[in-house]
């Protein structure tokens, strides 16, 4: 177990391609795995060598919002908050000083930035909208959600490739074992810009049209050959042990052993036998007194790209890990699918199965690992 308090999840919201919710909504989009990734509609793709996505449905998060109370957010910051109010709603917590919130994302609101500077550029300083200029900064997003659900406490904001959703839930869990915050959400949001989707499409860094291979993302397989975007939001609720009990709070998981670290070598190169290398997840299965084999189920950050999944592979074989699952392939890549990892892994645990291991590797070195399992 780890040392200090013990964090447990009781709380989740989502908002995905796959829909949107609370627990029935995850564990239904995870059971039926319905088709989401197809050719993006939300805008046009002229002489771009990508065109697929897994997009999200605005009217289904809408409708866990109030129209004409968030009608100035940004999508983004409505996508978050409507996963937020969610898993809170789930939770029944209320906020306060001891709330804390920890929001990672891939690329934050590029909508409201470009939206910004196209004012300038056609009108000069009349063009400068301050009703947007709040949007254009990475921390808008974990700064309306926090005022919308009145948490007082630390709030954190992380901007990692790959991993941002996972290492967010890491922070939580660090902050609510550190005595900062008796309760944390946690999780990480991200949307499909044309911007940006054309500019990764541009470098190389999503699945392409042509080629050896038919576009579309297949983690860990052969034939990957690179990711397909999604975009969406989605938050756990953190809480200590002993403080959700006593609130009397449904308890789905306990957060056994949470770690995570910077492999201090080149992307996606890293010798699997350095002890930095493999320290991590090490780290959290000490902290959980699980065996790897031990281990149910282990979700993987693997997501198409072809040097990360084969990293990770070798990485998690070093361990004795058992082979990964992505969730890549039914929500598309994006900040919040580190934090559908671990929804998945507390459900697993909720219907009694040992242990999970939550995995994830960046193109940077960033590496995390969160062991969930069924409170004891």
């Amino acid at each position: 177990m780890m040392s200090g308090r013990r964090v447990v999840i009781t709380g989740m919201g989502s908002v995905s391609a796959a829909g949107a919710g609370g627990m029935p909504a995850v564990a239904e989009a995870l059971a039926r795995r319905p088709a989401t990734i197809a050719p993006v509609a939300a805008f046009a793709l002229e002489g771009c060598t990508s065109r697929l996505a897994a997009e999200v449905d605005e009217a289904r998060f809408m409708a866990l919002l109030d129209p004409d109370s968030v009608r100035r957010l940004s999508r983004i910051c409505r996508m978050t908050l409507a996963a937020c109010r969610a898993a809170v709603k789930e939770a029944g917590l209320p906020g306060g000083a001891r709330l804390g919130l920890v929001v990672g994302s891939e690329y934050g609101d590029f909508r409201s930035g470009a939206e910004f500077v196209d004012g300038f550029l056609r009108r000069g300083p009349a063009g400068l909208s301050p009703l947007t200029f709040p949007s254009t900064v990475m921390n808008s997003m974990a700064a309306v959600t926090g005022i919308a659900i009145d948490a007082k406490a630390t709030s954190v904001t992380l901007n990692q490739a790959t991993v941002a959703g996972d290492l967010a839930v890491a922070r939580g869990v660090g902050l609510i074992a550190d005595g900062r915050a008796e309760a944390v959400i946690a999780g990480g949001v991200d949307e499909l810009f044309s911007h940006v989707y054309r500019n990764l499409a541009r470098l190389g860094a999503l699945s392409p049209m042509g080629g050896g291979a038919p576009e579309g993302c297949r983690p860990y397989a052969k034939d990957h050959n690179g990711p397909v975007l999604g975009e969406g939001a989605t938050f756990v609720v953190l809480e200590e042990r002993e403080a959700a009990r006593a609130r009397g709070a449904d308890i789905h998981a306990e957060i056994l052993g949470a770690a995570w670290g910077a492999i201090p070598v080149a992307p996606h190169s890293a010798p699997i036998r350095r002890r930095d290398a493999r320290a991590i997840a090490r780290r959290a299965l000490d902290q959980a007194g699980v065996g790897a084999g031990a281990l149910a189920r282990c979700y993987g950050s693997g997501n198409g790209d072809p040097a990360l999944d084969d990293w990770e592979l070798r990485l998690l074989e070093a361990d004795g890990m058992r082979e990964p699952v992505s969730l890549a392939s039914l929500f598309g890549q994006h900040a919040g699918l580190g934090a559908l990892r671990v929804a998945a892994a507390a459900l697993d645990a909720r219907t009694g199965r040992a242990p999970s291991l939550v995995h994830g590797i960046a193109r940077g070195g960033c590496r995390t690992a969160l062991v969930i399992g069924r409170v004891a």
